[in-house]
């Protein structure tokens, strides 16, 4: 028989992996919020993205979750878009017009 471990009980390899590319490429943009539906490369499923949000990031965080709570979907901050599963143009348009915001694509 060897003299290696075979069972640890010690948790330190989960606790202790660092996350590689932390950074986001988030960046701040110029007009109104955009809206647009996405199915290409998505395996048939439609995502609503909205895009060119004039806000920090921790701004865009929060709207995101509150986006997510209002809306009862999931989603997600990618490269300064915000995609949100679900066709739910009609609603972020009312949750626009409620919060006096302007968005632009969702007639």
């Amino acid at each position: 028989m060897s003299d290696e471990l075979v069972y640890s009980s010690s948790n330190q390899s989960k606790k202790n992996k660092i996350k590689k590319n932390t950074k986001t490429s988030y960046q701040k943009g110029k007009g109104p919020v955009k809206f647009r539906l996405e199915k290409k490369s998505r395996g048939g499923k439609i995502v609503s993205v909205l895009y060119d949000l004039p806000y920090c990031e921790e701004d865009a965080i929060k709207l995101l979750k509150d986006l997510q709570t209002k809306l009862a979907c999931g989603g997600t901050l990618k490269d300064s878009t915000i995609e949100l599963r679900g066709d739910n143009k009609l609603k972020i348009k009312d949750y626009f017009e409620k919060q006096n915001l302007k968005i632009l694509g969702c007639s």
